[in-house]
């Protein structure tokens, strides 16, 4: 739940800023999207309150959790090589500009609840998904969501 939370919140607003992009392709796809990434959000956002402000045993799970997966969030903020041309193109207003909206959002939900919010500041992101280096947990996921598509490769979806 807490991934999940965490996730739908920096996509939300990632989807929500480049529905306003120079780049109109991009501008129209994110307006189409950001509507089902809604609905993922007001989902991770009822059971995070839920669970956050229920039992000791809920709490402490999601507490542990939110530490562990902090690091990792952070690291959905990592910056491109391009960053400062698509800033100064209109393309998308840029990592940092989404993470201060996210954190702000995320605290404003944690708050309602007995979970204790981390100082994002003193964590370090797990970076390097953007230059392919990613955990030994990617790969079986990938595998997996692709087992279909390998039965038939020649299917039309």
């Amino acid at each position: 739940m807490i991934r999940h939370f965490l996730y739908d919140h920096a996509e939300i607003l990632r989807f929500e800023a480049l529905s306003h992009s120079s780049y109109e392709p991009l501008a129209q796809v994110a307006r189409k999207l950001k509507g089902e990434l809604k609905y993922h959000t007001l989902h991770a956002n009822t059971w995070i309150k839920q669970l956050g402000s229920s039992t000791e045993e809920a709490i402490e799970r999601l507490q542990n959790s939110l530490n562990y997966t902090l690091p990792f969030a952070l690291g959905l903020f990592e910056k491109t090589a391009a960053e400062d041309q698509i800033i100064s193109e209109g393309i998308f207003v840029g990592e940092d500009e989404i993470k201060a909206r996210w954190q702000e959002n995320i605290t404003k939900i944690l708050s309602q609840t007995a979970l204790d919010i981390p100082d994002l500041a003193a964590l370090t992101p797990v970076f390097g998904g953007r230059i392919g280096e990613h955990t030994e947990y990617l790969q079986p996921l990938l595998d997996e969501m692709a087992e279909v598509f390998r039965v038939d490769p020649t299917a039309e979806w």
